[in-house]
């Protein structure tokens, strides 16, 4: 079964510690999506570029069957453009720079054909767009939603409408924090699951790995150990893609789907740390995702 993402498409610029800059590599939420999902099933976007999106990202994203049909190209505007640096450690980073682009006034336009996914990943973006996602919907998609800090901030009650209207919710820790109140994060997971009666809440904590919050546990999971990470930028929006897809391969949501899910999401992502950009995915199999995974999963006691 497909899955759907809705979300932002960049040129990324990106400086890690030893000094090197990479200049307009391709980045945003569908870009690491799109190519760990479609390890797990077919992708459908629904995002916007400028005129100046290099045809062979496009390329690249069409060569892992991602249907483009809800892509807006732009022709004379530009594409959003995030520049940011690493420092020592890579679990910080500052960001630069930022230059919206098509994504400043950016309408989310599901095309017919994709209005039946069954399974829909709303990427972070104003709470007021992911819900014009749903409102053109056709029954009802298993949807997932990510936020950030400043929509938290600046437009909580219309968030929290829409997590409402969604089945899960993959956060990092700061955000269940921002969210909850609270500090401990197994209080906050299992507290915003039972909040926004969701199905499910993922609080991904980063090289610590993550919590599974379902109805009745918080199941906590490790990170795929890395002796070396050349670049973490998307790692989030890969495991997310993992995740959804998995689930839409599945067809089902239980526990034991759900850390499936949680297993593969860790493995792709994973991969996605160990390479600049998208390299980290673009050279890896579909096999060599299965591999990880088994391995992870018996390592970790998930599978």
């Amino acid at each position: 079964m497909p899955v759907m993402v809705v979300g932002s498409i960049a040129l990324d610029t990106i400086r890690l510690p030893n000094g090197r800059e990479y200049k307009d590599v391709p980045g945003g939420s569908c870009s690491y999506f799109i190519h760990s999902a479609s390890f797990f099933a077919p992708v459908r976007v629904v995002g916007a570029v400028g005129g100046d999106f290099p045809k062979k990202y496009l390329d690249g994203f069409r060569k892992r069957k991602a249907d483009l049909e809800g892509l807006q190209i732009r022709r004379g505007e530009k594409t959003f453009q995030w520049h940011g640096t690493y420092m020592a450690d890579m679990n910080d980073r500052v960001t630069d720079a930022l230059h919206f682009g098509v994504l400043g006034s950016f309408d989310p336009i599901v095309p017919p054909k994709f209005r039946k996914t069954s399974h829909v990943f709303l990427a972070c973006s104003q709470p007021q767009l992911q819900a014009r996602v749903l409102d053109q919907m056709e029954g009802s998609p298993f949807a997932v939603c990510d936020t950030i800090a400043i929509y938290i901030q600046e437009n909580r009650a219309e968030l929290d409408k829409l997590v409402k209207r969604c089945q899960g919710m993959i956060i990092n820790d700061q955000e269940a924090r921002m969210l909850s109140g609270g500090h401990n994060l197994v209080a906050a997971a299992a507290g915003l699951r039972r909040k926004y009666r969701l199905r499910f809440l993922v609080v991904k904590k980063g090289e610590h790995g993550g919590l599974l919050a379902v109805k009745d546990a918080v199941v906590p999971f490790p990170a795929y150990p890395l002796e070396k990470v050349s670049d973490p930028t998307g790692a989030g929006d890969c495991f997310a893609g993992g995740f959804v897809a998995t689930l839409a391969r599945l067809g089902a949501a239980d526990l034991g789907s759900l850390k499936t899910a949680a297993v593969n999401a860790t493995a792709v992502a994973s991969y996605a740390c160990q390479g600049l950009a998208l390299a980290g995915l673009t050279r890896i199999t579909a096999g060599d995702v299965r591999a990880r995974a088994a391995e992870f999963a018996k390592a970790a006691r998930l599978g």
